[in-house]
């Protein structure tokens, strides 16, 4: 082979090289798409949750605190004596309908914390992902810069960990 066939097939390897880094690149960067997206979704997701959760809260403080506003009130009433007796009972009556309110939305409040807790590690997971996805694509653009196969290769490791960070994200409930 002559020198221009020599440098002519050199140039040749080094742009398929490079396309193939390019390729690698454009996968990286739609995975990362889909990722980022998935973590912004869960932390919608989990913005709702907390509003929802903050709500109930605000929701059981007013029912416990009627509860005893309600329980005050037949204590008064007792102390009337035989008059008060009846509207006493009443607001005992009522005071533990609140109290029985109270607890139920304190119960599925509770459970609303925990689901968003859930929420926020599997959004972590995503976001996690997205970093990994992230330094691959560094990986490869110093692989083009450098003409080194090596970057590349090691970008696959970064991509790999977003992998699985990803399927933790997604299959964790």
């Amino acid at each position: 082979m002559e020198g221009h066939e020599l440098l002519e097939s050199s140039e040749q390897a080094q742009h398929a090289g490079n396309r193939r880094i390019g390729v690698t690149m454009a996968l990286f960067a739609a995975a990362l798409a889909v990722v980022t997206m998935m973590g912004h979704r869960l932390h919608t997701e989990e913005v709702v949750l907390q509003t929802q959760a903050a709500d109930g809260w605000a929701y059981y403080q007013a029912k416990n605190s009627r509860s005893q506003m309600y329980a005050a009130d037949a204590q008064l009433a007792a102390l009337q004596g035989a008059a008060g007796a009846a509207t006493s009972k009443t607001w005992v009556e009522k005071a533990a309908d609140e109290r029985k309110g109270a607890d139920e939305i304190r119960h599925s409040t509770e459970e609303l914390d925990r689901e968003t807790k859930t929420i926020a590690e599997r959004a972590t997971r995503f976001d996690e992902a997205e970093v990994f996805l992230e330094i691959a694509i560094v990986l490869c653009s110093v692989a083009l810069l450098t003409a080194s196969r090596g970057f590349w290769l090691i970008s696959f490791a970064g991509a790999a960990a977003a992998v699985v960070l990803a399927a933790l994200g997604a299959l964790s409930r």
